[in-house]
């Protein structure tokens, strides 16, 4: 494997925040399972069978970060070896995946299309991270968490007006973001 795996951080980040439920997320960082995830990659680097193609090291990637999440929630949880909560969690990290390749293209339905969202992920889960905060936290709430406005709110401890505002920002910021990266 040749590829740059910190080029991949954005990436996993966006989908380990997303997995991390929001009472646990003042004692649980979703950069720390990260950087684990990419030490571990290092290390069985030579355990890897797939090809330099971005999209098969993001799906091995994905893989090794969800055992990582699944062990820090256990840890976190102190409970005993649930394995439906271990797989629902896997699941979860693969369907934050494919959220984060349909975020900004929705109303896309060709197949060319469809085949560039699976391309943009990177570029979207970078975007993702450069935005203000808040913003970032209402988008993860709302895209990857599946929250409601409301649950949004109470979690961020806001008014559903400033929610909506926030991920309107938020949106329009992606969005600029990635035509500009595009032109």
């Amino acid at each position: 494997m040749d590829a740059n795996l910190d080029s991949f951080r954005p990436y996993l980040t966006v989908l380990a925040r997303g997995q991390i439920p929001a009472a646990m997320q003042a004692r649980l960082d979703a950069s720390d399972i990260v950087q684990e995830t990419l030490l571990e990659a290092l290390r069985k680097r030579e355990q890897y069978r797939g090809s330099n193609d971005p999209k098969q090291i993001a799906g091995w990637l994905r893989e090794l970060l969800s055992c990582n999440l699944i062990d820090a929630l256990r840890a976190q949880r102190r409970e005993s070896r649930d394995v439906n909560r271990e797989q629902s969690i896997a699941k979860s990290v693969d369907e934050s995946s494919m959220g984060l390749e349909h975020l900004l293209t929705i109303d896309q339905s060709t197949p060319s299309q469809i085949v560039e969202r699976r391309f943009r992920a990177l570029e979207v889960a970078q975007a993702i991270e450069e935005l203000p905060e808040q913003q970032r936290d209402a988008i993860m709430y709302r895209y990857f968490q599946k929250s409601s406005l409301d649950q949004i709110a109470l979690q961020m401890d806001k008014s559903k007006p400033a929610v909506a505002g926030l991920l309107k920002r938020g949106l329009e910021t992606l969005r600029r973001r990635l035509r500009r990266e595009e032109a």
